[in-house]
């Protein structure tokens, strides 16, 4: 039988073996998202491509601007339609034919499930940068309801 060396004296030598304790990468959806203590890669090379158990504050931030600024647009969506506009998205008009609460059920749900999956890839830089165009989008969205509600509908009325 062949015996095992003793481990090298000098603790910084290179000869030393690490085992990684993990044997695959955090998944997408984790048991341990938002608890985790993850928040980027540990090692050189691992800041692209990584999920992570804590997305950051700057992703919250933008999930909850998107969200925020959905339900905003759902609003104002029937409140112009209410005064004649029609919905330009054929899929959001097909919504509206179930009713007013099943519109803004749909378009919201649908609002948190695509911010989510850009949230948690956030380590992408195609997720990054498809969430802050959903952020700016919402945005103008949003600036151009107001134009219509405060010029348009005053103007259609007069």
């Amino acid at each position: 039988m062949a015996e095992v060396p003793p481990p090298p004296a000098d603790p910084t030598s290179s000869s030393r073996v690490f085992v990684d304790r993990r044997s695959r990468p955090t998944p997408m959806i984790s048991r341990y998202l938002f608890v985790g203590r993850r928040r980027g890669g540990r090692r050189d090379g691992e800041l692209e491509h990584r999920y992570v158990d804590r997305p950051g504050p700057w992703v919250l931030t933008a999930f909850v601007a998107i969200c925020a600024l959905s339900v905003a647009d759902a609003v104002f969506t029937l409140h112009e339609l209410a005064h004649g506009a029609t919905e330009a998205n054929p899929v959001m008009r097909a919504a509206l034919r179930l009713g007013d609460v099943a519109f803004v059920t749909l378009k919201t749900v649908a609002t948190i499930v695509g911010a989510a999956f850009l949230g948690l890839h956030k380590n992408w830089r195609l997720g990054r940068v498809c969430l802050w165009v959903a952020v700016g989008g919402y945005v103008v969205l949003t600036v151009w309801h107001l134009y219509g509600v405060l010029h348009v509908i005053p103007s259609a009325r007069a």
